[in-house]
């Protein structure tokens, strides 16, 4: 084979080459891995329902954020670590700790009830008190807030009464991580 051949057969395959890929840019349609309305979230979703350790009200709510929730709450952040009532009181109910053995069974009692009480910030400073998480007697999120209130809570981590310190990622660890 001449040199002469050899470059035009390189050639020749460089332009068969192009030409593949643009017409696979060009005809190829855009896909997502996910066809729900939850922004790929369906297995969260699914997640979420399966791992609730305390009965869902779906009453007038979007079942997917309820799902949602509870995934971030149960499996992601741990809320329940330090917002279960205290002091004191056992996240686990009787006969369910894991960590003898048993079954996992939370205590639906003092389920995100707060009152766990994590000494003063600093001397001389009040003690920190978890907050009660639970909805309130007409359904609203964390104690009555609105929803709106409820997410900016949820991303930040503020305390929109000024008592406590925030808890996200950004200021404590192991909270809430990014990016909710």
């Amino acid at each position: 084979m001449t040199l002469r051949q050899f470059l035009k057969t390189i050639g020749s395959c460089a332009a068969l080459a192009v030409v593949v890929l643009v017409g696979m840019s060009i005809t190829s349609p855009r896909g997502q891995a996910y066809g729900d309305n939850n922004g790929g979230k369906e297995s969260e979703i699914r997640q979420g329902f399966a791992i609730a350790p305390v009965p869902l009200n779906l009453a007038g709510k979007n079942p997917a954020l309820v799902g949602l929730g509870s995934y971030v709450v149960n499996a992601v952040a741990d809320c329940n670590g330090c917002h279960r009532a205290g002091p004191g009181d056992n996240q686990f109910a009787d006969g369910g700790n894991p960590y003898f053995g048993q079954p996992k069974k939370i205590n639906q009692a003092t389920y995100l009830g707060g009152g766990r009480d994590f000494g003063p910030l600093a001397p001389g400073s009040p003690h920190i008190v978890s907050r009660n998480l639970t909805p309130d007697k007409t359904g609203l999120p964390e104690g009555g807030h609105t929803f709106s209130e409820f997410v900016q809570i949820m991303r930040t981590g503020v305390d929109l009464d000024h008592l406590h310190p925030t808890c996200s990622a950004t200021v404590t660890t192991n909270c809430l991580p990014p990016p909710f």
